[in-house]
């Protein structure tokens, strides 16, 4: 009887209990439906220091935020080589196993600085990235509209804002004024956006002071990139960000409504093999099956990626095929054995030529930890440089003073040139050495003689002395006509002219 009575008793408890339980698991239940999503209040404040970046930049950092690790990486590798212009960089980061968006970004070195040093922003950023693309650029348009409405986002001397209408919703593009030219803008969110409408505040990023100020933005220097920079955009009427599937070789000058309409667009994607990182517990409720096993998905492809450089078999007209692959059951891991009969030249080749990429890269690096290194064996002191300046302020004053005595030298011989010259001339145009008149021992007789300054027709005489000369020469030949009469009539011959 007593055992009956107790058994009683544990299960009424037991059925009273059975509401609380109930009422905790619905409570875990919501917690964790909440943690899935992030709030559009804990959104807005993540985008609010880059939603009014060029639509370009902002797809860069959407997707680079997915690979947290690169940005790291990138952003030690830049602190040490700021000396390296993004011509350079570009050429260096060429064979580098980061994401493109990284590689776009290692130009932007305080940027690039400022996203990895935040970690938790750069963290939530992926995350809703990684949950719903659509949703972060819907709230992206949010801002930009606020940021509109105040009358802070206008078209400048640093970006061109095209705004579009649809039936519903207004959509704004941001594009740089000069394709070739790309500005950072900072700004503090609640002047730009106006009156923040949030409890939660804002992400405000701070700026350097050489930065210039305009319409309560400041921009940032200009930083001039090549048509690599410009392969991602984004898809506003389906609001999803879409990447060029070749290298773009020009660049836009188009509309940025058309630009992704074209086939040579397509859709991004997040590649989890490349992440090289977990993902917190908000991704992997999203989309268990995608990012759950991502660490055992990245082990395989790795395995798979090993097993076809060395198994597949190249023709040039032919398909690939595999060859047979015997697998183990008792390990989880995937074996794979070839015999080495199979390992192709092409293959042999292709190998070696990675394997001398890597090695090219490696001899890149330290090429530049010696010039880094050099530099700085190589930094002038400064009783150095004050020797230096001495010895080119002697040098200036000794070929100063040269350069004037030659100056003065060839001014004099200038001079001298002028003067003969002056002379000469004179000696040519005096009316003296025209003609002199000689007379002959013959009685009445003149005989006229010429100086070789005469015989030369070429000179030219001015027309002042000319004229003397002429009146001269009249007077002359006036007084031999006299004389001429006056010896006829002295003979008692008879003057006929």
């Amino acid at each position: 009887m007593r055992n009956i009575t107790l058994s009683v008793i544990v299960a009424l408890s037991s059925v009273s209990a059975l509401p609380v339980l109930g009422q905790s698991n619905a409570s875990l239940t919501q917690v964790s439906a909440s943690t899935q999503q992030y709030s559009n209040a804990e959104l807005d404040s993540v985008l609010a220091p880059i939603a009014l970046y060029p639509d370009t930049l902002l797809t860069h950092i959407l997707i680079a935020a997915t690979y947290p690790l690169d940005v790291i990486s990138a952003d030690r590798w830049r602190q040490s080589n700021k000396h390296l212009t993004p011509e350079q960089v570009e050429n260096v980061l060429a064979n580098v196993s980061w994401d493109p968006s990284v590689k776009a970004l290692a130009s932007f070195s305080d940027l690039l600085n400022t996203m990895a040093n935040d970690l938790e922003w750069l963290q939530q950023l992926g995350d809703n990235v990684l949950i719903d693309q659509s949703r972060v650029l819907d709230r992206v348009q949010v801002l930009r509209q606020h940021a509109l409405n105040t009358g802070n986002l206008v078209t400048n001397d640093y970006i061109e804002v095209e705004r579009e209408r649809e039936t519903t919703r207004e959509i704004i593009y941001i594009e740089p004024r000069q394709r070739e030219v790309v500005y950072v803008p900072y700004y503090d969110p609640h002047i730009v956006y106006g009156h923040w409408w949030h409890t939660t505040s804002p992400v405000r990023w701070r700026h350097h002071v050489s930065y210039h100020h305009h319409s309560n933005v400041y921009w940032s220097p200009s930083i001039h990139l090549s048509t690599f920079f410009f392969f991602s955009s984004v898809h506003w009427h389906n609001r999803h960000v879409v990447i060029h599937r070749e290298p773009v070789r020009r660049y836009y000058h188009g509309s940025p409504r058309k630009r992704v309409i074209s086939r040579d667009y397509r859709r991004w994607e997040h590649n989890s093999v490349h992440r090289r990182a977990r993902y917190s517990t908000r991704v992997i409720h999203s989309a268990p099956s995608r990012y759950e096993h991502a660490d055992v998905l990245r082990t395989k492809h790795l395995s798979n990626k090993q097993i076809r450089l060395v198994n597949t078999q190249t023709h040039h007209n032919e398909k690939r095929t595999a060859r047979p692959i015997s697998r183990s059951e008792n390990t989880k891991s995937i074996k794979r054995t070839v015999t080495s009969q199979q390992i192709t030249p092409l293959r042999e080749s292709r190998f070696q030529i990675k394997q001398d990429s890597v090695n090219r890269k490696q001899s890149i690096e330290r090429a530049l930890k010696r010039n880094q290194a050099m530099t700085r064996s190589e930094k002038p002191t400064r009783n150095q440089t004050l020797d230096q300046l001495k010895r080119d302020k002697a040098a200036r004053i000794s070929t100063s003073s040269e350069s004037k005595r030659y100056a003065n030298r060839e001014n004099a011989l200038q001079r001298q040139g002028k003067q003969r010259l002056n002379r000469e001339r004179l000696e040519r145009t005096s009316p003296q050495n025209k003609q002199v008149v000689r007379e002959s021992s013959e009685p009445r007789r003149t005989e006229r003689m010429s100086t070789p300054s005469v015989r030369r027709a070429q000179v030219k005489v001015p027309e002042a002395s000319r004229n003397r000369v002429i009146k001269r020469d009249r007077s002359e030949k006036v007084k031999r006509q006299v004389s001429r009469v006056e010896r006829h009539i002295s003979k008692g011959n008879s003057y006929r002219p």
